[in-house]
């Protein structure tokens, strides 16, 4: 293993770049897209969850067709940047996949290219074993620090709602009319066309 280790690095550090390139490209894409399907998934489970609260009035008024077509716009507006979210990240898996299929097989080439006795087909044999592990390993590394960032933005937003400032309490007692209110039982209209 000491007799490949160094010539491992000869490649592998070029390779870290690249990765380190591409996440760096589509780390911000996918966040804002990531931020996009959780403004647009607010809205569809709130509309979602006010249906089912009122699903005996709505069938009283026969509005299904009314409120289905609304929670389909709605699943769609959030299926837009997911799907989009979805495309970015197999975007980046099918980049990684790639630099990963080329490093080994040009790792292949070379070797196989090597005059006889240059290196012991053993080396050679467990050089590329360790090429396609770390390579694999590589791109799995770069593809979870990626998704972790994704799922931060969850917590982003729980600590942008923590920091939103409370409402008003339900009764101010001094904005409270006074007890005897109302005095006359009477009811004016003014300028009532």
């Amino acid at each position: 293993m000491s007799q490949v280790a160094w010539q491992v690095f000869v490649i592998f550090i070029p390779v870290t770049g690249i990765c380190i390139w591409y996440q760096q490209y589509y780390t911000p894409t996918a966040r804002e897209l990531a931020r996009l399907s959780g403004i647009q998934r607010a809205p569809y489970l709130h509309h979602f969850a006010e249906s089912l609260a009122g699903a005996a009035t709505i069938r009283a008024y026969d509005q299904e067709d009314r409120f289905m077509q609304t929670n389909l716009g709605l699943v769609d507006n959030e299926s837009r940047p997911w799907f989009h979210n979805v495309s970015a990240m197999e975007w980046l898996s099918f980049r990684l996949s790639i630099l990963s299929n080329l490093v080994f097989a040009s790792s292949l080439v070379v070797l196989v290219s090597l005059p006889d006795g240059v290196i012991n087909p053993s080396i050679a044999g467990l050089a590329v074993t360790y090429g396609l592990n770390l390579n694999i390993l590589q791109a799995s590394v770069i593809w979870n620090l990626c998704n972790a960032e994704n799922k931060m933005i969850s917590v982003e937003r729980i600590l942008q709602y923590s920091k939103l400032s409370s409402e008003a309490p339900l009764v101010i007692e001094e904005c409270r009319p006074p007890s005897n209110w109302p005095e006359f039982g009477k009811i004016c209209f003014k300028n009532l066309h």
